[in-house]
């Protein structure tokens, strides 16, 4: 699980209390605690509506809260924007670039914004091209650039930054399907680097896949916070698994039922299996394995687009919830 990374983080680099934004008779966040580490990657996930791009923007020093106060590398947003600016790359999720220029002249020209050392450059946008597979685009005008492409020139602007703090709103939006894969390695390179991530995103699956922690946003509110297996464990009393079996199932469910599971038989060459724990799913696989059922998969149900379903609406489908 990428949660393993979350033993190597290091310090709180990005701190807001009671973060609170309101217009006119409207409150789109309210009363926000939330904190990010080096190395973490913050996923952030809630419906339309719910405040996550207000909350962004207000932490990019681009709002000024309503009350509340943030805090990234010990500098107030509201005191100290100009050091906070130095500190963070932004990502919106809609952004405007110079079309008339290449893509190298277009990361030139934000590496000088960005104060680079000029003997600097040169190599930062030749990496920054490399890591996100425009090199081969880097004479082509920006205007010719497809959606998805715009949006990966938008992540090597901030590697050209190599900012030390991350904020990305819906930045895989428009990416073809090689380039999420891509995307999402990219991301946990940087976690590893040291880099602190906060990503909004409403695919669910590929948060789950790069983040190491989720928010969970709703009408304004922050509603939960933590890694993947703590918002399970809050969110979920067992855990639910899809066994896909070959061969008698009449034995295969007498097998798992002695390891202790609770099966119910979904389709055929299927088992539903209520776990307390990943030692209780894989003392079931244990026993099919010894009784000659071979296990083709074993898939998570209890998944963070299930919780985060329970989690705003309290329904959803039921895998063993509280």
């Amino acid at each position: 699980m990428v949660n393993d990374r979350t033993s190597t983080s290091g310090d709180v680099v990005l701190e807001c209390t009671g973060l609170h934004k309101t217009f006119g008779a409207l409150t789109a966040v309210r009363d926000v605690n939330l904190s990010l580490r080096r190395g973490h990657i913050l996923g952030l996930v809630g419906p339309n509506g719910a405040g996550k791009t207000t909350l962004l923007r207000m932490l990019t020093t681009l709002l000024r809260p309503t009350r509340g106060n943030v805090r990234i590398f010990g500098h107030d947003t509201r005191a100290e924007p100009l050091a906070v600016r130095r500190q963070i790359g932004y990502l919106p999720d809609f952004f405007n670039l110079h079309r008339d220029l290449t893509l190298a002249e277009c990361l030139r020209f934000f590496a000088y914004a960005y104060d680079i050392p000029p003997a600097d450059i040169p190599q930062r946008v030749h990496d920054a091209l490399a890591a996100t597979a425009l090199l081969d685009k880097r004479d082509n005008l920006v205007q010719h650039l497809s959606r998805g492409m715009v949006q990966r020139l938008g992540m090597a602007m901030l590697m050209v930054r190599d900012a030390e703090i991350l904020i990305l709103d819906e930045p895989a939006s428009g990416l073809d399907p090689g380039a999420r894969v891509q995307f999402r390695q990219m991301l946990r390179d940087l976690g590893r680097q040291g880099k602190a991530i906060l990503i909004s995103s409403h695919i669910l699956s590929e948060l789950e896949d790069t983040c190491t922690h989720v928010a969970v946003m709703d009408r304004s509110l922050l509603l939960e916070m933590g890694t993947f297996d703590d918002i399970r464990r809050r969110t979920f009393s067992r855990l639910r698994y899809r066994i896909r079996v070959l061969g008698d199932m009449a034995a295969a469910q007498a097998a798992a039922t002695h390891a202790g599971a609770t099966l119910t038989p979904a389709e055929p060459g299927v088992l539903t299996v209520d776990a307390a724990d990943e030692e209780d799913v894989a003392r079931t696989n244990a026993a099919l394995v010894a009784a000659g059922v071979p296990v083709v998969e074993i898939r998570l149900l209890s998944d963070l687009e299930n919780a985060y379903v329970r989690i705003t609406t309290g329904g959803g489908v039921d895998h063993g919830t509280r």
